[in-house]
């Protein structure tokens, strides 16, 4: 089975206790957190994942060097999901 990988922009934002917040400028909408560096990208690919595994047109991804962050320390970072095996695994699923 061929998978669509995709990847887009994440502004990742330091708040206390390693918690980061994840946000997509791209994607509206697309934002979780995390704990510390490993969680919070682990967050960042499955809220990617699943906001775009059911569309057919995708947002057209904004270049790393072009995305601004605040002066907080925040920082962009390229985030990949797999849209593939996020559909599979949401097969049936209902709200």
């Amino acid at each position: 089975m061929n998978h669509k990988i995709v990847t887009y922009p994440a502004v990742f934002k330091p708040l206390e206790n390693n918690v980061y917040v994840i946000s997509f400028p791209d994607i509206k909408g697309a934002i979780t957190e995390g704990t510390g560096l490993k969680d919070a990208v682990k967050m960042a690919s499955d809220t990617l994942a699943s906001r775009l595994y059911n569309r057919e047109k995708l947002p057209e991804a904004t270049e790393l060097d072009e995305v601004k962050t605040a002066d907080d320390g925040s920082f962009v970072v390229n985030i990949s999901a797999d849209l593939t095996e996020a559909s599979q695994d949401r097969i049936g699923y209902e709200i």
